[in-house]
């Protein structure tokens, strides 16, 4: 068991940022133990996703493995420059992050969101492992792999779309996955990309995974358009799961933050540059 003197966190792309560093619409966390450095996730640019690495004193060059929390394009769109720091890597992705993602606009058109690069690109710079089920990082470090849907009001987005094999179709992001991390006395803490799947869909996953509930949720939540009976069950299931600390970013919204806070959870909002653990 990994201990929470093992392993260090830090959040190197937000929305938001604390004083002195960069941010952008996007998420990457640097997650370092005693046997492997790791970027989960690498920010929609790159260029905040180094920035910011450069001012937290982190050489990007000892990172073994990229993990992407799925395909979109604020999630993938450093991998580039990330592995140009690095060297030839291991990155690890479930096969759907390739496919071609678009987003609905309001004015009814399609928005491309995919990587926003040629799979091909990525040959002479890494090693892809594609991965679909739960999948040991290292010691005390897991990604959750797919994740399944089993609540009612988790439901996929109409608004994403997934085009593969010519056919356009709603996109379930079977390709969404998490990171759960053993930090000893403090418990699990579960680190999300999007939670696309839900974040309560993820939390009942984690529990049949590792036998036990997170007890701190950190990163994107996707919760900014959650209508208020979603936002109440969410709030009610995170405190039955025995949720204690919650440090939302990215695409979590304001209402999920503004409940869970409410309902006596602590609340800490994430800023690019935040060392976690």
């Amino acid at each position: 068991m990994i201990c929470i003197a093992d392993c260090k966190v830090i959040c190197l792309v937000n929305d938001e940022a604390a004083p002195g560093l960069l941010s952008e619409h996007g998420i990457s966390f640097y997650i370092e133990s005693k046997c492997l450095r790791m970027l989960y996730d690498t920010g929609q640019s790159g260029d905040v996703l180094l920035h910011n690495a450069a001012i937290a004193k982190l050489d990007l060059g000892w990172v073994g493995l990229i993990l992407l929390s799925h395909g979109h394009y604020d999630h993938s769109g450093g991998l580039l420059k990330a592995l140009e720091k690095s060297g030839t890597i291991r990155l690890m992705a479930n096969e759907a992050a390739f496919h071609k993602k678009l987003a609905l606009s309001g004015s009814g058109g399609l928005k491309d969101i995919s990587l926003p690069f040629e799979v091909k690109e990525l040959w002479n710079h890494c090693d892809i492992i594609l991965q679909q089920g739960p999948y040991s990082i290292c010691g005390g470090v897991w990604a959750t792999g797919e994740i399944p849907r089993v609540t009612s009001f988790e439901t996929p987005d109409g608004r994403l779309m997934e085009e593969h094999k010519g056919a356009l179709c709603t996109d379930q992001i079977k390709d969404d996955q998490s990171v759960v991390i053993d930090t000893g006395k403090d418990g699990l803490m579960l680190i999300c990309g999007c939670c696309h799947s839900g974040i309560v869909n993820t939390l009942l996953y984690v529990k049949t995974l590792l036998g036990r509930y997170p007890t701190t949720v950190v990163g994107g939540l996707h919760m900014g358009r959650a209508d208020e009976t979603r936002i109440a069950l969410t709030v009610e299931a995170l405190k039955e799961a025995g949720v204690k600390k919650v440090i939302p970013g990215h695409c979590s919204g304001k209402k999920i933050s503004d409940a869970l806070q409410y309902a006596g959870i602590e609340v800490v909002p994430l800023l690019a540059g935040m060392r976690i653990l």
